[in-house]
């Protein structure tokens, strides 16, 4: 069975190259195989011409899109910015105004300390 299966490949390959030189000789040797041969390549002038052309396209849409892409990015950038700036002033105010009622807490304090301190100036010292 191994010995059949060897043989048919090797028929098989000797079909094909059999195959493939009369090809060779029927585009070499006659006048329809040398015009076949010129159509065959125009033609992949022609596809090749087309594939050049397919990739300036694609390498052109590749630029307008990292520049569509560019221009996003700074859009998300500037709109970044202004709200940290938003976010920054938002906060710089609610600090001052935190701080501003410590200050006030303070001040109270301060006048709360004075007055007790007025109201015990009158009590007799502990020896």
């Amino acid at each position: 069975m191994s010995e059949h299966n060897h043989e048919g490949k090797f028929l098989f390959g000797f079909f094909l190259g059999g195959l493939v030189g009369a090809l060779i000789i029927f585009l070499l040797g006659t006048k329809e195989g040398k015009h076949i041969e010129k159509l065959l390549e125009h033609k992949g002038k022609d596809v090749l011409d087309d594939l050049d052309e397919k990739l300036e396209e694609l390498e052109q849409s590749g630029k307008e899109l990292v520049k569509k892409g560019e221009a996003m990015r700074e859009r998300v950038m500037d709109t970044f910015e202004d709200k940290k700036e938003e976010m920054t002033d938002a906060t710089v105010e609610k600090i001052d105004t935190a701080l501003a009622h410590i200050e006030a807490i303070q001040h109270k304090g301060v006048e709360t300390t004075a007055t007790i301190r007025k109201k015990f100036t009158n009590l007799p010292k502990k020896k």
